[in-house]
C-alpha cells in the first residue's frame, strides 16, 4: 500500500504518558497529531518535547472527539488519522498489582476503541503488560480481541522485549496490533536488532549487536556524583549508544545525582555490583523490599517508577533521572518536566520525573514497532522529530531540575488542552527564576529549599553543587 510520501503518517497517541512511545514513532516517521494524558505533568513533558503534537490532559472518558477532530484538522488540514496507539493504565493486569478484575481502569481499553471506531486508522496499536493475555483466565484479552475485530481490525498479538531492540534493560511488554480489514497486508513483527551472542547462537542471518550493557548506557554520566547537578556533558561517548543518545548534543538536564543520609548510604554500601537488598545484613535493612545494585557488565534490570529500586553500580545512590532515562533509551535532550520524586501521599496526584521515565514505552522499542507500520503502509522511513524545535526551547529552561522541577520562561509558547480543546494552565512552580545569570555554583543545603527556588539559570558549562555542605567554590572536577 502506498501514501503520499510527502506528507508522514499521523497518529493518535493515547494514555500518552511522558511520550515515549511518541519518540519512537516520530523516529521511525509517524507524526503524532494529538495526544491524550490524564495528568498533566507528564503531559507538558511530552508537549515540550513534541512541538508539532496538540496535547490533551484529562480523562478519557470525557474526551470531545469531534473537538479532538476540529484540533487536528486545524494543524494538519486534509489528513486522515493512520494509527491509533495506547497503552491503558496496567495496574489491574500486571503480576505486581492487586489483581483486581473489577479495577475500572481495566475497562479503559472500551474508551480507547471509542476513538478507533470514530477515527478508523488504518493501524491500532495496544500495548500493556504480559499480564494483559493471561490475566483472569484470559477473559479481559478476548473481549479486546472481540472488541477491534467487530471495529473490523485483523488483530494479531505478542511479547516483545526491548532489549532486543537496543534498549539496554530488561523489559517485555505485550503488544496487540490491529490491522483494518480493507488493507490486504500482513503486519510482520520487528525482527530482533540485538542479541546475548553468549547463549544465542547466529542461525538466522547475519551477526546482531550485541546486548547493550548498564556501563555502554550511561559510563558517561558518572562524572557527577552525590550532591551535584551537572547541565553540560565533561566526558566524552563511551560507547555506541552513548553517541546516538547524545547526538552531538553537549547539554545535560535531569541529571542531579543525589545525596542520601549517611544510613541509606551505609545500607547500600553492603549491596555489590548485581547484588539485592538480600545482601544487607537484618540490622541495616529498612522496610524497604526491593533493591538491586546495577551491574555494568550487564543489561539493567527493569526501570520502575520508584527512584530507590536500583542503585548505581559504582556510587551510593540511586540513578539520576537522566540515568534511568538513558536505560530507557530517550535522548539526552528530552527533558521531564515536573517534581523530581514525591511522597507517598503526592504520587496520588503528581507523576514526578522519576515516574514518568518509568512509566514510559521505551523510544527505541517503540521505533521498531513503527518501522513495521511505515513498511505496512509504504510511507518513508524517515527521523521527523523536530529536533532543532526541541533544542531551541531549551532556552526556555529555568532553575533546576531539582525539588519542584525546572520552570519556564515567560516568553514560552508551550500550549496544554482539556478534553474539551480550551487550553488551560501549565502544572509549573511560578517561584522559580526567570532570569539569568545568578550564581553558577549553589550550596543548596545551606540555602534550604525556600533559598533554592531562587537561584540561577543553567548554562552550557554549569556544574551545580545541589545538596553538599562542601564550600560553593568547590569544582566537581578537582
Amino acid at each position: 500500500m502506498e501514501t503520499d510520501s510527502k506528507k508522514p503518517l499521523l497518529a493518535i497517541d493515547l494514555f500518552s504518558g511522558a511520550g515515549g512511545f511518541s519518540e519512537g514513532l516520530e523516529a521511525s516517521g509517524i507524526r503524532v497529531a494529538l495526544s491524550q494524558e490524564l495528568h498533566p505533568q507528564p503531559a507538558l513533558t511530552l508537549a515540550f518535547n513534541h512541538p508539532d503534537t496538540s496535547v490533551v490532559v484529562g480523562d478519557i472518558r470525557s474526551l470531545d472527539l469531534d473537538i479532538m477532530e476540529e484540533m487536528i484538522s486545524k494543524r494538519y488540514p486534509g489528513q486522515e488519522i493512520d494509527v491509533v496507539v495506547g497503552g491503558p493504565p496496567c495496574q489491574g493486569f500486571s503480576t505486581a498489582g492487586k489483581k483486581n478484575e473489577n479495577d475500572p481502569r481495566n475497562g479503559l481499553f472500551k474508551n480507547f476503541c471509542n476513538v478507533v471506531s470514530y477515527f478508523k486508522p488504518k493501524v491500532v496499536i495496544l500495548e500493556n503488560v504480559t499480564g494483559f493475555k493471561k490475566m483472569y483466565d484470559g477473559r479481559i484479552y478476548e473481549e479486546a480481541i472481540d472488541s477491534f475485530s467487530a471495529l473490523g481490525y485483523k488483530v494479531v498479538d505478542s511479547i516483545l522485549n526491548a532489549v532486543d531492540y537496543g534498549v539496554p534493560q530488561r523489559r517485555k511488554r505485550f503488544i496487540m496490533v490491529g490491522v483494518r480489514e480493507d488493507i490486504k497486508l500482513k503486519f510482520e513483527w520487528p525482527k530482533p536488532t540485538h542479541q546475548n551472542p553468549e547463549v544465542e547462537a547466529d542461525i538466522f542471518g547475519p551477526r546482531l549487536k550485541k546486548h547493550v550493557s548498564v556501563e555502554e548506557a550511561i559510563s558517561d554520566l558518572g562524572f557527577v556524583k552525590p550532591g551535584y547537578e551537572a547541565h553540560a556533558h565533561k566526558l566524552g561517548a563511551l560507547s555506541d549508544y552513548q553517541v546516538a543518545r547524545r547526538g552531538n548534543y553537549q547539554r545535560l538536564f535531569n541529571h542531579l545525582a543525589t545525596k542520601h543520609r549517611e544510613k541509606a548510604e551505609l545500607t547500600f554500601s553492603y549491596i555489590p555490583e548485581g547484588g539485592t537488598i538480600g545482601n544487607v545484613p537484618d540490622e541495616y535493612k529498612s522496610a524497604k523490599k526491593t533493591m538491586a545494585r546495577l551491574d555494568r557488565r550487564h543489561i539493567s534490570n527493569t526501570v520502575l517508577a520508584l527512584p530507590d529500586d536500583l542503585i548505581h553500580y559504582a556510587q551510593h545512590r540511586i540513578p539520576t533521572v537522566r540515568e534511568m532515562a538513558r536505560l530507557q533509551s530517550f535522548d539526552d535532550d528530552y527533558v521531564f518536566i515536573g517534581k523530581r520524586t514525591s511522597g507517598f501521599t503526592d504520587r496520588k496526584h503528581d507523576v514526578p520525573q522519576y515516574t514518568q521515565v518509568g512509566n514510559a514505552v521505551p523510544p527505541l522499542l517503540a521505533r521498531a514497532i513503527g518501522f513495521q507500520v511505515v513498511e505496512l503502509l509504504g510511507a518513508d522511513h524517515v527521523d521527523i522529530r523536530s529536533k532543532i524545535v526541541r533544542r531551541n526551547r531549551h532556552k526556555w529552561l529555568r532553575g533546576s531540575s531539582g525539588f519542584t522541577g525546572y520552570a519556564l520562561d515567560s516568553v514560552s509558547s508551550i500550549s496544554l488542552y482539556d478534553t474539551h480543546g480550551r487550553s488551560i494552565s501549565l502544572p509549573i512552580d511560578d517561584a522559580q527564576p526567570k532570569t539569568l545569570g545568578l550564581p553558577d555554583l549553589v550550596n543548596w543545603k545551606a540555602a534550604g529549599k525556600t533559598g533554592a527556588k531562587r537561584q540561577w539559570a543553567p548554562g552550557v558549562n554549569e556544574v551545580v553543587n545541589v545538596y553538599s555542605e562542601s564550600s560553593c567554590t568547590q569544582n566537581i572536577l578537582a
